[in-house]
């Protein structure tokens, strides 16, 4: 595979895993390495551009990126059909050899459909929804249960059958690249009993109807709620009904963070609206004050990666993306189109999907920020019983006056979207449900659990 790094001597990859098992350990995975350099844009085969954009985001994350470099999947793989992760790993082979040239994704788009068997060929497609199909893809290709298994249900779809292997205790090389732990506290009212529930999560995709900025829409998610009325909780210490506080915090966070705007909406238009304003996100991400865990309360973040869809409603649009490359340089690559572009470029974006990668802790330990003291984890009912008005979750859409057109409605047409999906049940890689209790803040594609992350990539 080609060299894929701007550094001599680097070593992408520590460690020598077992070439019987893909699982690696979370301490292999956060080695530190520098960013790519920029590659080739990619041929838009017909309503392709949420797919391009996808591959574009995935191509330029580190870690997959390292690892894929290795080659050692390939020696591994256990695939007698389509596998997304030699698909992908041939991918980014191919894009970062090529600097300055077009490549055409044609095995991926050809086998769209082993992705999911919901979509179609030369449709367009949403590109969140794509992203988490992949992403499970490429976990199933990690674990042997996965093998063989095409048309895997994403995070969010129904399911009736296993579609991985991996538990817990051994995740894999995907789950501790991109998955993180969820952490649901209720508390009584009544006698301060605070019961825990943990889910695992992939990413989160947050409300912005009331919120202007990523800070806001996070504060909004880990927001106390206050369940009473005929919402109320039962107790197993009360044993009965009571009013209690509810509250999302992350438990353990990803090295690969996504962040998904829910921009859109069924209400509000005949064809489906679509919320277009400006949602501010900055270089950096202090986690810290969304996290209840204390040994991983060094969250913090760097933006590789930005996902923007242009358009004015669920039914017509065109997906482009930017990247940071070696040299902290940023580049917009817009299907065969690549050019560099300012940070400041970037950061005015109306930003879908955000792509984060976790710092290293002494670096994290210089530019963490201090939790405010609204926090969620600075709140005292966490501890002490509740403290004040809480910020309660009120639901409803609000309307949004477009801004921006489609800039290239031709290459896109028609696609669906499932954003607007605001039950509280999630489907799981096993093909369960569960009400885990979600408000109308914010929703969460789910996955098992990660292991702790070990320090982080520098980037």
């Amino acid at each position: 595979m080609a060299n894929l790094h701007n550094n001599n001597n680097i070593n992408s990859w520590h460690g020598n895993p077992s070439p019987s098992s893909s699982s690696t350990s979370s301490q292999e995975l956060c080695v530190r390495a520098p960013l790519l350099r920029v590659g080739a844009g990619l041929s838009n085969l017909g309503n392709t551009c949420f797919l391009n954009s996808v591959l574009q985001c995935l191509t330029y994350t580190p870690p997959l990126a390292a690892y894929l470099e290795t080659g050692q999947h390939t020696t591994i793989c256990q695939e007698g059909g389509f596998c997304a992760m030699c698909a992908l790993q041939e991918h980014i082979r191919q894009a970062l050899a090529s600097p300055g040239g077009v490549i055409s994704p044609t095995y991926i788009v050809k086998n769209l459909r082993c992705i999911s068997k919901s979509f179609r060929p030369w449709r367009q497609e949403d590109a969140h929804e794509y992203m988490r199909y992949l992403i499970e893809s490429l976990d199933n290709s990690c674990t042997s249960a996965g093998r063989g298994e095409r048309g895997v249900r994403g995070a969010g779809a129904q399911s009736s059958s296993s579609s991985s292997s991996s538990s817990p205790q051994h995740p894999s090389l995907i789950q501790q690249m991109f998955g993180g732990q969820l952490r649901s506290q209720v508390k009584c009212t009544v006698c301060s009993t605070c019961s825990n529930t943990y889910d695992p999560l992939l990413d989160l995709s947050l409300e912005i109807v009331r919120a202007d900025s990523l800070t806001k829409a996070l504060n909004r998610f880990t927001a106390v709620e206050a369940l009473e009325g005929d919402n109320q909780y039962h107790c197993a210490t009360c044993k009965q009904k009571v009013c209690a506080l509810k509250q999302f915090t992350i438990d353990k966070s990803p090295i690969v963070l996504t962040i998904q705007f829910k921009r859109f909406s069924a209400s509000g238009s005949s064809s489906g609206g679509k919320i277009d304003k400006k949602i501010d996100f900055g270089r950096t991400l202090a986690m810290r004050p969304y996290i209840s865990n204390p040994e991983d309360s060094d969250a913090n973040y760097s933006l590789y990666a930005v996902l923007v869809h242009a358009g004015w409603s669920t039914h017509s649009g065109h997906y482009y993306c930017f990247v940071r490359t070696s040299g902290g340089l940023w580049h917009n690559l817009d299907d065969s189109r690549v050019r560099q572009v300012s940070e400041k470029t970037v950061l005015e974006q109306k930003a879908y999907i955000l792509f984060y990668i976790r710092d290293p802790p002494e670096s994290a330990a210089l530019s963490a920020d201090p939790p405010s003291s609204s926090s969620p984890t600075t709140r005292s009912w966490l501890s002490d019983g509740a403290n004040g008005d809480p910020d309660r979750i009120v639901g409803g859409v609000e309307e949004f006056p477009s801004s921006s057109s489609c800039t290239r409605p031709s290459d896109c047409g028609v696609y669906r979207n499932n954003n607007n999906n605001n039950n509280n049940s999630h489907a799981y890689l096993d093909g369960s449900r569960r009400d885990v209790g979600c408000s109308s803040a914010g929703r969460l594609s789910l996955l098992r659990p990660a292991s702790k992350p070990a320090p982080g990539w520098r980037i």
